[in-house]
């Protein structure tokens, strides 16, 4: 982008500039990311009342490397012949700089935020090996692919005549598959990350020699230390971090299903259901545990810098998860942790919550009858479900605390709180980097496209979520179901196991009309 030259008029400006602030193109006001004030305000506190956490300064934020965003293509499950010659016509092609020309519309920025969406935070070079080795985990982790195209990672040409892989983008984890073979971009995703990284992890481990053995189990510790530590924590889902073999690990990973991860902040046996990002803009909290507010197109900027996992470098009372040694900050740019070395500018996230604010749902494909579903909006009323999943939103967007936590006094006044719990498993809000004590109340538009549902993912379709018998201990969860356990009850939530056979039937086809 060509700047007019700085006059002596404008070295204020420039100064400010200087400090960590970008220029602002005149079509847009953009809002200041990495504003610490807003960050303060956004992010919940840790329920335990005395571990701080202390993000990263605008200083350090800013020193960080801009991320470019360029133009990627879809990876394709062809033949190996008709590979090679896709590969070709890719390597024929020049680098696009997505974001070299200013966006000027609205439109423009919608186009460019589904760019950044779909941008990867790591790239490596192209290879026939990763091209089997893909083809192969398609089969072994049962990975849901749309129609005959992998759409969870990318191709992208960032330099002539190369083509190179791109991981660990919003749309790895956003993106779900349907069975028709269709895909929605920001649903809750189905790509079984986590347990194609334990299959891909076992397979590695036995190929290794005795003598390097103990040496893969440290470095697989040490990673999900980073991953998911939290030693102000007193519990044994914390504390095991410190001795867990990477056999163990593996284990946990391979127990992980479509739709639920294991993600940074979380646990083995926290795992988090993936958001559905359809209909954000109507949310004030995000994350399962409402961990940051939603007040307006900053926060989502913020949310995403720090989901980008900038809150690795987060001090939590002096550990810092990415940190050297969990102790201190990299130089900026040096971090060796993925994402933690660059950062997005603010025209990208800007752009990146114009697309999100901007995602719309697919068409609905329920068939059931208005009747049916007259019938079961009357047992949604009659059983008092609006009054959490008030219409039209379906969420009175409130936190509801878990059992085990009493919200202090200061909380009423700051975030919009339900005076009941629910009863389900408070563990993710009260034993990992994302607690906050509360979750949130979700919404329930869109529950035909997603699942599976709970905090964690426990129960696989709407017809389990209300079958009583999740409650009792001899229960066989449908969804996620903890390694090493064999039955768990999937406690909470009690609303609707009552109604009759008929009325659930009807309930559940009001619900995935909505």
């Amino acid at each position: 982008m060509n700047y007019p030259r700085l006059s002596f008029i404008s070295i204020c400006t420039f100064a400010v500039f200087m400090l960590g602030f970008q220029l602002k193109p005149a079509l847009f006001e953009i809002p200041k990311t990495w504003d610490i004030a807003a960050i303060k305000q956004f992010l919940l506190p840790l329920p335990d009342g005395t571990t701080q956490v202390t993000p990263i300064s605008e200083s350090y934020y800013y020193s960080l490397p801009e991320m470019k965003v360029f133009k990627s293509y879809p990876i394709r499950l062809a033949g190996m012949e008709a590979n090679r010659k896709y590969i070709d016509s890719l390597m024929t092609l020049d680098p696009v700089d997505l974001f070299e020309s200013e966006p000027r519309t609205e439109q423009d920025l919608v186009r460019l935020g589904e760019e950044v969406f779909s941008s990867p935070l790591i790239l490596f070079d192209y290879s026939e090996e990763f091209f089997k080795a893909l083809n192969e985990s398609v089969k072994s982790a049962e990975i849901p692919v749309s129609k005959n195209t992998f759409p969870y990672y990318t191709y992208v040409i960032d330099e002539k005549s190369k083509v190179k892989v791109g991981i660990f983008s919003c749309a790895m984890c956003h993106t779900r598959v349907m069975p028709d073979g269709s895909t929605i971009k920001g649903a809750q995703g189905n790509f079984p990350m986590d347990r194609m990284d334990g299959i891909d992890a076992e397979t590695y481990a036995k190929s290794l020699p005795k003598e390097k053995l103990k040496e893969f189990d440290d470095g697989m510790r040490t990673g999900r230390k980073r991953l998911h530590g939290a030693p102000w924590v007193n519990h044994f889902s914390q504390t095991e971090l410190d001795t867990i073999s990477a056999a163990k690990i593996i284990a946990y990973l391979k127990a992980i299903p479509p739709g639920v991860m294991i993600r940074h902040g979380a646990n083995y046996n926290q795992p988090a259901s993936i958001p559905d990002l359809i209909g954000i803009k109507g949310r004030k909290y995000l994350d399962r545990t409402g961990l940051m507010m939603h007040r307006n197109i900053g926060d989502m900027m913020r949310y995403a810098a720090f989901n980008q996992t900038l809150d690795m470098l987060n001090s939590y009372n002096d550990f810092i998860p990415a940190g050297i040694d969990f102790k201190a900050l990299t130089e900026p740019g040096k971090g060796e942790f993925v994402g933690t070395d660059k950062r997005y500018s603010e025209i990208q996230l800007f752009a990146l919550g114009k697309y999100l604010y901007a995602l719309k749902p697919p068409k609905n494909p329920n068939p059931s009858s208005p009747d049916i579903v007259k019938k079961g909006k009357l047992v949604f009323e009659r059983e008092g479900c609006a009054t959490c999943h008030t219409p039209p939103l379906y969420t009175n967007n409130k936190l509801t605390p878990v059992d085990g936590f009493n919200p202090p006094a200061s909380h009423h006044d700051l975030y919009d709180i339900l005076g009941m719990s629910v009863g389900t498993d408070p563990k993710l809000s009260l034993y990992t980097r994302r607690s906050t004590g509360y979750y949130k109340v979700p919404s329930l538009l869109g529950v035909w496209y997603r699942g599976p549902f709970g905090h964690s993912g426990h129960v696989a379709t709407l017809e389990d979520w209300l079958d009583k018998r999740r409650l009792d201990d001899d229960y066989v969860p449908t969804g996620f179901k903890p390694a090493f356990s064999k039955t768990m009850a999937v406690k909470g939530h009690e609303f609707g196991l009552e109604i009759t056979k008929e009325e659930k039937a009807a309930l559940i086809a009001f619900l995935k009309s909505l």
